[in-house]
């Protein structure tokens, strides 16, 4: 498995775009095979500013903790294929757990990265 990847930083925020992808899917487009039915389903994301600015938050005295300081938002998106044809409601409750295991797991790791000491 290949992971394709593309980053940014701009004034918006800073972004990460990744997709796996099969080797042999690789090895298929590069030969020059047809690449017509090759699923890449990217996921990613990114880390902007929420928008307040640190030092002129409304109805924040001087004296407040806030001014000065920078929050940021953090949006994640994966996409996922999921064959209609094969959904039961253990198989649903299973997905979501998976699901949420995933955000979580991918949430945690980006704190670290970052180096984020929030709660």
């Amino acid at each position: 498995m290949l992971i394709l990847q593309e980053s940014s930083i701009d004034l918006l925020g800073a972004n990460l775009i990744y997709a796996p992808v099969p080797v042999s899917t690789i090895t298929s487009a590069i030969s020059g095979q047809d690449t017509t039915d090759t699923n890449v389903l990217p996921s990613g994301f990114i880390i902007s500013s929420d928008g307040v600015d640190g030092g002129a938050r409304a109805g924040a005295s001087s004296s407040s903790s806030m001014i000065g300081s920078n929050s940021s938002l953090l949006t994640v998106a994966f996409q996922i294929m999921v064959r209609p044809d094969t959904f039961s409601d253990q198989l649903i409750t299973d997905s979501v757990a998976t699901i949420h295991a995933l955000i979580s797991s991918t949430v945690q790791k980006i704190r670290l990265a970052v180096g984020s000491r929030f709660g």
